[in-house]
């Protein structure tokens, strides 16, 4: 069988090749660099949750990367879920006046 489609996702092209990085919320903060001996330093802060996980190193990036992504992606979820109960609070505290 041939796909005679030639279109977005039949040949995995997108039409945005800048995906959006894993490190664009404005509430954490992810510092990532070489250190000494060819290792990568990586610290993540969250100053809403009182979050710093202390400088970290890493042999390659792509550990350092994941291991940031990984952090991230936990604390993206916890200020977004203490989004969402304060928004049901005020939803029910209003409709109960």
């Amino acid at each position: 069988m041939m796909i005679l489609e030639n279109g977005i996702g039949s040949n995995y092209h997108t039409l945005n090749n800048n995906p959006i990085s894993h490190f664009h919320d404005e509430r954490i903060r992810v510092e990532m660099y070489p250190s000494a001996w060819g290792k990568v330093s990586v610290s993540v802060t969250c100053d809403l949750l009182d979050f710093d996980s202390g400088v970290k190193q890493f042999d390659t990036e792509a550990a350092a990367k994941l291991y940031a992504t990984n952090i991230t992606s936990k604390l993206t979820t916890t200020l977004d879920s203490k989004l969402v109960e304060n928004v049901i609070k005020r939803i029910l505290s209003y409709s109960g006046k």
